[in-house]
């Protein structure tokens, strides 16, 4: 076993951990949508998936530019959108512009990974 700095993820066996939690992410994400396209249920578990993927792509920048693809993004992006449009008028009101609003800025922030 090799040791190359003292970071959480700077040896061997700890250094691609990063790029596991983003790939089960991307898996995560990927059943989400799945699911998403094929109901109108008001509560999605996306966005909260997407921001967990955040903060795991801002630790691991690397790994997330490699492992994230922008065509997979705006498809995701996409799936939320007409999400957000079937289910629009089920949402209540006071949450309902927030709820649109926090998604915009994910997958904004998202976007700024990739290839």
């Amino acid at each position: 076993m090799k040791i190359f700095s003292t970071a959480p993820e700077g040896n061997e066996l700890a250094q691609y951990v990063g790029v596991d939690y983003i790939k089960l992410s991307i898996s995560t994400i990927e059943s989400v949508t799945d699911w998403m396209k094929k109901n109108d249920n008001i509560a999605q578990p996306l966005l909260a998936n997407i921001d967990i993927l955040l903060m795991i792509s801002h630790k691991y920048t690397t790994d997330a530019n490699l492992l994230l693809e922008k065509r997979k993004i705006q498809e995701w992006k996409q799936v939320f959108n007409d999400w957000f449009t079937r289910c629009e008028s089920k949402i209540p009101a006071k949450y309902r512009d927030g709820i649109k609003e926090n998604g915009d800025a994910l997958f904004e922030e998202l976007e700024q990974y990739g290839q």
